[in-house]
C-alpha cells in the first residue's frame, strides 16, 4: 500500500517507521523542511530526531504534496494542531475524495471563530473518511518496535480494512471505536494531566500519591465524557485509561516533563527555553478544554488549578490541596 504521511515531528516518524516493517508498504513523508528532505535523501536519517536511526528504503520525503497524495491508499495528517486547517486548505483539490485520512494529531484550534477538535476541521474541510488515531504510544517505544496497540476511531468496513492491512505488523494491536468525541477529548486532556503529574513529582511526591492523584484524574475525566455523551467504554480504553497512565507517569512525555520543572521550581528563563524547543500539546489543549467544559458547566477543579499554576495565579503546591478535596465516591 501507498501511505502517505504529513508531518516529521517524533510521533509521525516513529509511526512511518513501525509501518515501514511490513515490506509491501511504501511510505512517502512530507515535510516543510527543505533542508531536512534533502539530507535524508543522502543518508535515511531524520536528525535531530532520531540520530543514530537510520530508515529504511521503503520511506521517502518530500516536500511536495502532490508527491504524498499521488496513488495513495490512506493519508495520516500528524501536523501540530495549530497547522491542521491550513494543511487541509492545502491539499483538498489534491487527495481524492475516497482516501482516508487518519489523524495522529491531538488536541483543539480554534477555526474560524470555534474552538473544534481535529477531526472536525478535518471533516469541515475535506470531504474524505475520517479516523483517529490513538493509545499508549509514546514516540521511543513505537520507533523501538516494542509490542504497541492504538485505537483507531473509524466507520465503515472498507475504511477498517484498509487500517488493518496497513497496520499487518506482528507487535501493533488494532482496536476500533466509533466515539469520536470520546478519543478527541483522551487525547486532549490526557497531555494537561500530565502536566500535573509531573509537578507532584518534581514537588517530590512518590508513587503513593501519583496513584491518589490519577484516581482523581480519572473521576474528573469520566464526568467529562459523561457531560459530552460520549461512551464510558472509551474511558477504558487505549486511548484513555491506556494513554493516561502512559502520558502521565514517563519522564518522555514532554508535558510531564513540564510540570516536572515547575514542581522544581526551575527558573523562568529554563521552563520558557524548554517551551520554546519542544512541542507542549497540553498547554494548548488547557486554554481550549477549559473554554468548552466551562460553556458546557463541566467542573475540572484538578484542570483549572493546572491552569492557574501555568498562569502564575497559583504556587504549584495548591495541586496537592485540590486533590484532597476531590470526592471520590461522587457520581458527576
Amino acid at each position: 500500500m501507498k501511505i502517505g504521511i504529513i508531518g516529521t515531528g517524533v510521533f509521525s516518524a516513529s509511526i512511518a517507521y513501525t509501518l515501514a516493517q511490513n515490506t509491501d508498504n511504501k511510505i512517502v513523508m512530507w515535510s516543510e523542511n527543505k533542508k531536512l528532505v534533502t539530507d535524508y535523501k543522502k543518508t535515511n536519517k531524520l536528525e535531530p530526531l532520531f540520530q543514530e536511526k537510520v530508515f529504511p528504503n521503503n520511506i521517502t520525503l518530500t516536500a511536495s504534496y502532490d508527491t504524498v497524495l499521488k496513488e495513495v491508499d490512506v493519508v495520516f495528517l500528524m501536523t501540530s494542531i495549530g497547522f491542521v486547517e491550513s494543511v487541509c486548505n492545502a491539499i483538498k483539490e489534491k487527495i481524492e475524495k475516497n482516501i482516508p485520512v487518519c489523524i495522529g494529531t491531538k488536541g483543539i484550534a480554534l477555526c474560524g471563530e470555534k474552538r473544534k477538535f481535529a477531526y472536525k476541521i478535518v471533516k469541515q474541510i475535506l470531504k474524505n473518511p475520517v479516523a483517529i488515531l490513538s493509545g499508549p504510544t509514546l514516540s521511543e517505544d513505537v520507533i523501538s518496535l516494542d509490542p504497541i496497540a492504538f485505537n483507531i476511531a473509524c466507520k465503515g468496513k472498507r475504511n477498517k480494512n484498509v487500517f488493518l492491512k496497513v497496520f499487518d505488523e506482528p507487535n501493533v494491536k488494532i482496536v476500533f471505536s466509533s466515539d469520536y468525541n470520546g478519543i478527541s477529548i483522551s487525547g486532549s486532556v490526557k497531555n494537561v494531566y500530565a502536566i500535573g503529574s509531573g509537578i507532584l513529582a518534581g514537588l517530590g511526591y512518590k508513587e503513593s500519591t501519583l496513584a491518589y492523584y490519577l484516581t482523581a484524574v480519572y473521576k474528573e475525566f469520566e464526568t467529562i465524557l459523561y457531560m459530552y455523551e460520549s461512551s464510558l467504554t472509551t474511558l477504558h480504553s487505549l486511548a484513555g485509561f491506556g494513554d493516561l497512565l502512559a502520558t502521565c507517569t514517563s519522564n518522555k512525555s514532554r508535558n510531564y516533563t513540564l510540570g516536572f520543572m515547575l514542581g522544581k521550581k526551575k527558573s523562568k528563563k529554563d521552563i520558557e527555553t524548554f517551551k520554546e524547543n519542544n512541542t507542549i500539546e497540553g498547554l494548548n489543549s488547557l486554554e481550549h478544554s477549559l473554554y468548552l467544559f466551562n460553556k458546557k458547566h463541566i467542573k475540572t477543579p484538578i484542570m483549572t488549578v493546572i491552569s492557574k499554576i501555568m498562569n502564575g495565579e497559583e504556587k504549584p503546591d495548591s495541586l496537592i490541596n485540590v486533590i484532597k478535596e476531590i470526592k471520590l465516591d461522587s457520581v458527576y
